[in-house]
């Protein structure tokens, strides 16, 4: 032993090994993936890592150049906004897990439509009326403290 060096194992042989066949397997796991990833999309798989905080550094495109699929965002054709907007202006609350699969199987019949849009299609409307309404208030509505009968001891009119 050097001078005052002192050498303690932390893994007996048998772990050692135990641990060196988990590696070996974990590759050959790795390589599979990556293989199954090449015969499903064609090309090799890059990893968003591999060019972090890098302005220049497209991390959707592949080595080929080629950009990876993203996925389009659902906009209702004239058809399907007739039909939700009417049935929005029937009462716009929000419709049950049954009737938005109704609603999507009708609408369906004009483009392609999942129960999802439908679902979020009625929230992020019912959100823009929400939004509205306190716009469209008359400003002598809204800050009307004696119509509604509370003190302010702010207002110096009284």
């Amino acid at each position: 032993m050097a001078q005052g060096v002192f050498h303690f194992r932390v893994m007996t042989d048998e772990q050692m090994e135990v641990l060196r066949k988990q590696i070996s397997v974990y590759a050959t796991i790795c390589q599979q993936l990556v293989e199954m990833h090449k015969a499903i999309y064609g090309k090799p798989f890059v990893h968003p890592r591999t060019c972090p905080r890098n302005p220049h550094c497209d991390s959707s495109a592949t080595p080929g150049g080629h950009k990876m699929a993203s996925r389009q965002r659902w906009s209702p054709t004239p058809a399907q906004l007739l039909v939700l907007e009417s049935i929005f202006d029937q009462g716009n609350v929000a419709p049950s897990k049954q009737k938005v699969k109704e609603i999507a199987s009708e609408l369906a019949n004009h483009g392609q439509i999942s129960e999802t849009n439908v679902y979020n299609w009625f929230q992020n409307r019912r959100a823009r009326l929400k939004r509205k309404q306190p716009a469209a208030m008359p400003s002598n509505q809204m800050g009307s403290s004696e119509a509604a009968g509370s003190y302010d001891p702010f207002n110096v009119d009284r």
